[in-house]
């Protein structure tokens, strides 16, 4: 009987004992893995089986989750979501590993398993593409030559400020009313992108912007990875991924479909020297892409309008809160018109130091994308002193980037001076601020978003007075952020405008 007693007992403080050495057994056996190369993984928080850190971070704000997970796991760590294994980096020396020491290594993209459902998807996109292949430098030559390139930029310069101006004569005949920022934003900014992608206007009426605006967030939040991306050996049940591969495709067809044919048909009634005015989509229908790969191409670049509406946005919300912005902003654009305050060209806002520190300061705390578009190494690479084994998801955030408090002083002000005392651009070459990527991977239609940007933001302030609605004071303006690939504020900003300047944009 005492022995009976004895064996329960020791039993007992064996199952005792397993309870607690259980999270060390399995840390052991899957916490600091090595890489290929013999290298530890970078640093992170304890990955349970099978569903890893997804606890560790919050669906809602994971760019805040990973901002704190930096500041406990250093400026390069790593987390397992589901099966797949992630790479965050939060800092320029991390950023600046990834982008040009190792830019061919972690040059490869993970990407969604939605997307390998849609048709000729890899032929016809450049952010997504999962390799640089020779179709992928193909494609971003087609963007450069016909819409990025300093000789297109200028070209289509008269488009830009027609619809720049369309949009003030607008605000001119709501003056005194409370307007959604984002709504004659976003239709200013899709019709100077329609227009040159297709020759036309896709918001006809500006009352149609959020409707269309709705049409671009669907577009978007088909990146949003599924349950199979975290855990691919569900792939043959991935029912979901089908049914939204479907109803992307409807979407885009719905948008470029009567685009293209009508374009198809018009090409075959011309003769081979009676090309007329030529614009991308014939540039893209002459080099042989079928529909599929026009639809996704055109998609590509149109979404971007989304990304820029939310900047502008995030823009003219820190002009409400900061006084003092506002007034150095409207002086030194006062300086900018020509004698008789009658004409801001666009040619001169490039100049303005006061205007581009401004818009360097918004991408550092309200960045459109607060992750970039994630790479994939191609093959094992030693990052850090740390090793990154091939098909490793590899992330920047770029939220933590503008907040780091080692490269920024007094991080979380808005301070514009900041920028008048560097030479920090956002080119992809400054690894202190990274808003359109960097290395092979950059953003290929920068050029034209920083021309919308400065443009829009500039005519707003030269040609407006811009008030809160009654009751509202600047110190309470809310900054809820709203995460869905893109962080837009989370209430839409409402302003009243009063007409200032009569100027026009040339």
């Amino acid at each position: 009987m005492g022995n009976d007693q004895e064996m329960n007992n020791f039993y007992f403080l064996v199952m005792i004992s397993l309870v607690f050495l259980f999270p060390i057994i399995i840390f052991l056996l899957v916490g600091r893995k090595k890489a290929e190369n013999g290298l530890l993984l970078p640093p992170g928080p304890f990955a349970w089986p099978i569903i890893g850190n997804i606890f560790n971070l919050d669906p809602n704000k994971p760019h805040i989750s990973m901002l704190k997970l930096a500041e406990s796991f250093g400026p390069l760590f790593s987390l397992k979501l589901g099966s797949r294994l992630f790479i965050i980096a939060s800092n320029p020396t991390s950023a600046r590993e990834i982008f040009k020491i190792h830019d061919r290594e972690l040059s490869g993209r993970y990407i969604p398993q939605l997307t390998h459902r849609i048709p000729e998807v890899q032929n016809s996109v450049i952010a997504l593409a999962i390799e640089c292949n020779e179709r992928w430098r193909f494609l971003r030559s087609i963007g450069h030559s016909e819409l990025f390139s300093s000789q297109a930029l200028q070209s289509d310069s008269q488009s830009r400020v027609k619809r720049v101006n369309k949009m003030l004569e607008f605000l001119n005949s709501k003056e005194g009313q409370l307007l959604k920022i984002a709504d004659f934003v976003f239709a200013t900014v899709a019709n100077i992108v329609s227009r040159m992608m297709v020759s036309q206007d896709l918001v006809q009426n500006w009352s149609h912007s959020e409707k269309m605006q709705a049409i671009v967030r669907r577009l978007i939040d088909f990146g949003i990875p599924g349950l199979v991306d975290l855990y691919p050996l569900l792939s043959g049940y991935d029912f979901w991924s089908k049914k939204r591969a479907e109803d992307y495709m409807e979407l885009n067809r719905i948008t470029w479909g009567d685009f293209v044919r009508e374009r198809r048909m018009k090409q075959k009634k011309l003769d081979d020297d009676d090309v007329g005015t030529q614009d991308f989509l014939d540039s893209l229908i002459k080099n042989s892409l079928n529909d599929n790969e026009i639809f996704n191409f055109l998609t590509e670049f149109f979404v971007s309008s989304e990304s820029l509406t939310t900047l502008i946005e995030w823009a003219m919300t820190e002009l409400m809160r900061n006084k003092e912005a506002l007034t150095k902003l409207e002086d030194e654009l006062a300086e900018a018109v020509d004698e008789q305050g009658r004409i801001l060209r666009e040619s001169t806002l490039t100049k303005l130091p006061y205007l581009q520190a401004f818009i360097k300061e918004v991408f550092r705390l309200h960045p459109p994308s607060p992750f970039l578009v994630p790479r994939s190494a191609i093959q094992t690479c030693e990052v850090m002193n740390y090793g990154i084994p091939k098909d490793t998801i590899v992330i920047l955030n770029a939220y933590a980037l503008g907040r780091d408090p080692k490269t920024w002083e007094d991080p979380l002000s808005f301070k514009p001076e900041r920028f008048l005392k560097n030479n920090v651009d956002l080119k992809g070459t400054n690894y202190e601020l990274l808003p359109f990527g960097g290395g092979r991977r950059v953003c290929a239609g920068y050029p034209l978003a920083l021309k919308q940007i400065q443009l829009i933001i500039a005519s707003l302030v030269h040609g407006f007075h811009w008030s809160l609605p009654h009751g509202t004071i600047s110190t309470n303006i809310d900054m809820s952020e709203d995460f869905n690939i893109t962080l837009r504020r989370k209430n839409p900003l409402l302003l009243i405008p009063k007409r200032k300047n009569y100027f026009v944009v040339e």
